[in-house]
């Protein structure tokens, strides 16, 4: 090591100066990451505070969109404007409505699971056509599942129970008057539900569930036209009659179940082309899928 003429030379000096000058290295890399920790630290907390809202934002921008595709499909379906096995074109789809391929199929996803359209590989997405024999069927079996139900429900219903039931004939009522084509299919089913909870048995309720879910769209698809969706006025008169605990509810029940079955146009419909920009948005194209 060269030292200036005139300076005397301190190895021991020179290896304090070293040892010191690390260690202010090492104050000087903390204070750094000290730092930067910090700033990450301030970022993070700015994003929690704004993304939330600004996400939500856009998913609720997005989500409003894929809703009402949803509805206008579902709601063409119920009141036969899309009759059963119409083929929904992915293409023009997502052309009539402005909406990416990812998006429409988590629509049609959607659809498929409430067992209003069929999809099929290598076929798509059709409008869901229960069988004549089917719908047939599955009245028969409700037959013989409610009528049980009923009895359970005359046996072992609380004073709660039967206030539930009012309750849900109220928000019928209510979607009766406000014409909700959905709402009042929805509540019609939801009702023979809210009997068999009260039955108590797990087992009837689930097979019910799924009898009342393949009702719905067997009524929306061979229902004749402006003939009234399970009308509230049966409902209330059962409600009554097993409030007063009387075992004629159970020929109410089957009653009903008989007058939604004869209100059934039960025969194979008129095939015709779809124009589904015209069913879908109200305006003619040139295009028929």
């Amino acid at each position: 090591m060269e030292v200036a003429p005139g300076i005397v030379h301190n190895p021991d000096l020179d290896r304090t100066q070293f040892r010191k000058a690390g260690r202010n290295r090492k104050r000087m890399t903390r204070k750094a990451r000290k730092r930067k920790s910090e700033s990450t630290g301030a970022k993070r907390k700015t994003r929690s505070r704004v993304s939330p809202l600004d996400l939500a934002k856009r998913a609720g921008t997005r989500a409003g969109s894929a809703a009402d595709v949803y509805e206008r499909i579902w709601n063409a379906i119920m009141d036969h404007s899309l009759p059963p096995e119409t083929r929904l074109v992915e293409e023009r789809l997502c052309e009539i409505f402005g909406l990416g391929r990812t998006r429409l199929r988590q629509v049609l996803q959607r659809l498929a699971h409430e067992r209003v359209v069929t999809l099929t590989p290598n076929r798509g997405a059709v409008v869901s056509k229960p069988s004549i024999r089917e719908a047939r069927e599955v009245f028969a079996a409700r037959r013989v599942l409610e009528a049980g139900i009923v009895q359970t429900f005359i046996a072992s219903a609380t004073r709660a129970d039967i206030k539930r039931a009012q309750d849900h004939v109220a928000r019928e009522r209510v979607a009766w008057r406000e014409n909700n084509r959905r709402a009042m299919l929805k509540l019609s089913g939801e009702f023979h539900l809210v009997i068999a909870e009260a039955a108590g048995n797990s087992i009837l309720l689930e097979l019910l569930r799924d009898l009342v879910s393949r009702s719905s769209l067997i009524i929306a698809v061979y229902q004749i036209p402006g003939t009234p969706t399970c009308p509230p006025d049966e409902h209330q008169e059962l409600v009554a009659a097993l409030e007063r605990r009387d075992r004629s509810a159970m020929d109410l029940m089957l009653l009903h179940l008989d007058h939604l079955l004869a209100d059934l146009r039960l025969e194979e419909p008129s095939t015709r082309a779809i124009d589904l920009r015209s069913v879908l948005t109200g305006t003619a194209d040139e295009h028929v899928a």
